[in-house]
């Protein structure tokens, strides 16, 4: 069985999930992946036809896909393209098997044998078919997974709870302290099932909010995402979860969707197709980040094993799938895996993708988890690219209590709540900007090593390399003791940083002849140099002017500064 299967490939709990046979003859189906070639019209055989064109992409692509490829200057390729519906059409008048999965990546498709007698390599002979090669063959019963459950544990009785700790490593609190939540971002989160996410307090927030959403199943399973396993629900907590005093995640205010990619019943290539049909749907949904707290190597048939050589990106089907979601502008991260004391040692796939962020695991005090997988890739490039809380980090359970668990499954998603703000913060960024700026930022950049890459990311300094208002500088600037920005401001937002001696307790918005518009508290949220940070959002009533932002102390304004909104 593949050891990173978080802890177990899918579990980065400590001591969650274990396995063992059980006699209750339940068994499954061979599976195949079977390749077709050509896609566009002058590719395709004799006979058959497509009604797609890289001319209509409204198509096969949301406007949300499109928006995101237009924004980052990528083109709609063939790759883009479903699979030519005649090809289908042809597998479907045959019998012996069934169609269970389509990659339009890939061009190819799973199927699942239902007739012994049928021999899949006859589809050799189809003039579109160019190869067939199995993911699948179980023999004998199906394994349950056995749930051991940790010690529970009580965390921080702050406001972020469990989640201040992760987030004060890579500085991202700066960028919630100015109000980078996450808010307009959208993460898929691609996992085992999301047991009681439905039900629990954590996430009620985001669902009031309309901010779940289910996207697919790609195994079909009675009970879909919310049942099979724990693991997802873990995994998102520690980016959406919202419980005040017990957790805060990465990325409260982000949107996410839903998919179920890992089978915690059994470990074959196949796991790795799941992966791929999700992708290529939350490409089509038009996310924005890509979480894979997954990682493959070893599997129950050992003929499917990868091996270190594989390690390359192009190798395994779902590193080259993680690739071109990476140059369809999506921002992934990936667990580097938990293998790192094991024979196996290495990162897993898909961590091996380039244009991806790989993160390994931390401890509190910033040291390398004796778990996290180790790099480089085989081709030799620098995994893991950057490291996040791994070690006793904080996550929900399904039964809503709070608990600690370790694994890169958490580095991961923590990491990419983060990448989130980040990006939120500069939302005409591609990708590509923000994974380099998250790199240059850690703490080893320059001077990478094979088992923490880049080092930690420091989230102020990363939105320094992205920012041209010098807010993340700002400190040495000693000739004030403000700073408000951005000025002027295009969408209403108006951030600010005090680094003055006296404590201000409300802020007021004014226009230019003194009259007061708006007032409120000022938050406590403070910079780890102990500034006061926050943000307002001014009305969207109000014209294109120029407008007097305040602080104001108990008996005096302690800073008075004009501001331009110019929409």
């Amino acid at each position: 069985m593949n050891a990173f299967r978080a802890l177990s490939a899918t579990l980065a709990l400590s001591s969650i999930l274990s396995f063992h046979s059980r006699g209750h003859g339940q068994t499954a189906p061979s599976r195949y992946w079977v390749q077709f070639e050509g896609k566009l019209t002058d590719e395709l055989p004799a006979g058959y036809s497509t009604p797609y064109t890289l001319d209509t992409p409204s198509a096969f692509l949301s406007p949300k896909a499109i928006f995101r490829r237009l924004m980052q200057n990528i083109d709609v390729t063939a790759h883009d393209l479903p699979i030519p519906p005649s090809y289908i059409d042809s597998l479907q008048t045959m019998e012996g098997f069934r169609v269970i999965l389509k990659s339009k990546w890939f061009n190819a498709v799973t199927i699942a044998v239902v007739d012994s007698a049928f021999d899949p390599y006859t589809l050799l002979a189809l003039p579109m078919v160019n190869a067939v090669k199995s993911v699948q063959c179980i023999q004998g019963d199906i394994r349950e997974p056995v749930v051991v459950e940790p010690p529970r544990e009580s965390v921080e009785p702050t406001a972020y709870g469990g989640g201040l700790a992760a987030l004060e490593q890579l500085n991202a609190d700066w960028l919630h302290g100015l109000g980078f939540r996450g808010d307009g971002m959208t993460i898929a989160v691609l996992d085992a099932g999301f047991e009681n996410t439905e039900s629990l307090p954590i996430f009620q927030r985001a669902w009031d909010e309309g901010r779940i959403q289910e996207g697919l199943d790609a195994m079909y399973s009675q009970g879909g995402l919310f049942a099979h396993h724990r693991h997802g629900t873990a995994v998102l907590g520690t980016m959406a979860g919202h419980l005040k005093d017990s957790l805060i995640g990465t990325a409260p205010d982000a949107s996410y969707v839903l998919y179920r990619t890992e089978d915690a019943y059994s470990e074959y290539l196949i796991e790795e197709d799941y992966w791929v049909a999700a992708a290529e749907h939350a490409d089509s949904v038009g996310v924005d980040l890509i979480n894979t707290s997954l990682g493959y190597s070893l599997f129950d048939d050992s003929t499917m094993n990868h091996v270190y050589a594989d390690l390359n990106g192009t190798t395994a089907r779902i590193s080259q799938a993680a690739e071109w979601a990476a140059e369809k502008g999506i921002l992934c991260t990936t667990s580097a895996g938990n293998s790192g004391a094991a024979a196996w040692h290495y990162i897993t796939a898909p961590a091996d993708a380039d244009g991806i962020l790989t993160v390994g695991a931390v401890n509190a005090n910033g040291q390398h988890a004796v778990f996290s997988g180790w790099g480089p890739t085989a081709d030799g490039r620098v995994k893991p690219d950057v490291m996040a809380l791994g070690v006793q980090a904080a996550y929900p359970f399904a039964d809503s209590t709070i608990r600690r668990g370790n694994g890169t499954s958490f580095s991961s998603p923590i990491l990419c709540g983060a990448a989130a703000c980040l990006w939120q913060a500069f939302p005409v960024a591609t990708a590509q900007e923000i994974r380099h700026a998250i790199a240059a930022s850690a703490h080893l950049h320059g001077q990478p090593n094979d088992s923490m890459g880049n080092g930690i990311p420091d989230f102020r300094r990363a939105f320094d390399l992205l920012n041209d208002t010098g807010a993340a500088s700002w400190d040495a600037q000693a000739s004030s003791e403000s700073l408000i920005f951005p000025n002027p401001s295009s969408d209403g937002t108006l951030r600010w940083i005090y680094q003055g001696t006296k404590i201000p307790s409300t802020w007021q918005f004014l226009d230019a002849n003194g009259h007061l518009l708006e007032e409120g508290r000022v938050t406590t949220w403070s910079t780890a140099e102990g500034h006061l940070q926050g943000y307002i959002q001014v009305d969207a009533t109000l014209p294109n002017a120029t407008y007097i932002f305040q602080l104001t102390g108990t008996d005096a304004v302690l800073v008075s500064k004009p501001w331009i909104l110019m929409r």
